[in-house]
Parts: C-alpha cells; sequence; structure tokens
C-alpha cells in the first residue's frame, strides 16, 4: 500500500495532478451550463447523442439516448420530424451547440397560436399534436410566414423550450436554415 502511495506522489506525477484538475475546472463549468439549454452531447460518431434537458418531454426524457440519421444536402423536411440542428444566427446559445426540436413549418408554410381549443394551426388548419406536453400549444401568441430554405421548429415542452419563438428578433425570425440540420432523431432508445 506504502507503494501505491509513494508513486501518486512521485516528481513525475506531481505536474499530472494540477493539470487534471485544471482540465477538470475548465470543463465542468461548460457541461453545467450546456445542462439546460436543450443542448446535446454527441458520440465521437456523432450519429448518437443524448439528451441534456426536458424540452422535448414527454416524447424524449432528459438523459435518453438517440440515434440521429444524417441528413443529405437533397434533405425535405417533413412536417412533425424530430431534428438535430445547430442553429446559425440565435443569441445567446452556445456556438455550434446541437439543439433537438420538432419541425412545425416547413418552406413556405404559415405557423399560428393558437385555435379556440389553443392548437397550433398551420396554414389556417389546426394541428393534431398528441406529443404535446400541456395545451395550449404555446403560451405565446404568433403568426409567422416560413422563408424559402428556412423551418420553424418548436419543441415538445412548450411551456420551458427555448425553440424557435425565443429566437423571433434574431436574424430570420427564429427560424432555422434547412442546411443547419444535422439529421433526423430517431425513437428514443434506452
Amino acid at each position: 500500500m506504502s507503494t501505491a502511495l509513494s508513486g501518486a506522489l512521485s516528481p513525475d506525477n506531481a505536474l499530472v495532478i494540477p493539470l487534471r484538475m485544471t482540465a477538470v475546472a475548465l470543463v465542468l463549468p461548460v457541461l453545467i451550463a450546456t445542462a439546460g439549454c436543450g443542448l446535446l452531447s454527441t458520440a465521437a460518431s456523432g450519429s448518437r447523442i443524448t439528451m441534456t434537458s426536458e424540452s422535448m418531454k414527454p416524447t424524449i426524457e432528459m438523459g435518453e439516448h438517440l440515434t440521429v440519421r444524417r441528413t443529405a444536402d437533397d434533405y425535405v423536411p417533413r412536417l412533425g420530424e424530430v431534428i438535430a440542428f445547430i442553429p446559425d444566427g440565435w443569441s445567446g446559445i452556445t456556438p455550434n451547440a446541437m439543439h433537438v426540436s420538432r419541425v412545425i413549418g416547413v418552406p413556405g408554410s404559415t405557423v399560428a397560436c393558437c385555435d379556440s381549443q389553443g392548437r397550433l394551426q398551420v396554414n389556417g388548419k389546426a394541428l393534431d399534436e398528441p406529443y404535446v406536453a400541456a395545451l395550449p400549444a404555446s403560451q405565446l401568441q404568433f403568426s409567422v410566414q416560413v422563408p424559402p430554405g428556412r423551418l420553424w421548429v418548436m419543441s415538445d415542452n412548450r411551456h420551458i423550450a427555448l425553440d424557435s419563438r425565443a429566437h423571433r428578433a434574431d436574424p430570420g425570425q427564429g427560424t432555422i436554415a434547412v442546411s443547419d440540420v444535422s439529421g433526423v432523431v430517431s425513437p428514443p432508445s434506452q
């Protein structure tokens, strides 16, 4: 036992311990800061992600592991798809951080909130959203025309999520470019 202890405190290791402590001190605040922002941690391959917020509840629970199918250059988004994306131009977020939300408005569509029953309307028709955590579908009233090449995205836990609605003052008025989409999220797996 004394051999192991003396080895841990040898002059060779005297520099290793402070370096490791410094690395932990630099990385830990970043991990804590991103935990509540709907950000995702990615595996080395980029095809597996872990949800680090509650923004997609009840569909995706915090801590669930997801598979992301990468999109090609000819990707055509579909209403209701859950996507992983890195928004370009959203203020107040960690640069190059991946987010997850649902496609609510595709290029050329009009998304408005809400009808008399608290449902979103897309092109004047009520959207059936059994995945939404609670009605109304948004506490914020809005109407947005989605520009060509852009998407309007909203998370399922709408009362806490910071999605397109929170970025209406940013370039693109809260929409993201289709090219910002990294992939389509497959159903959660444990």
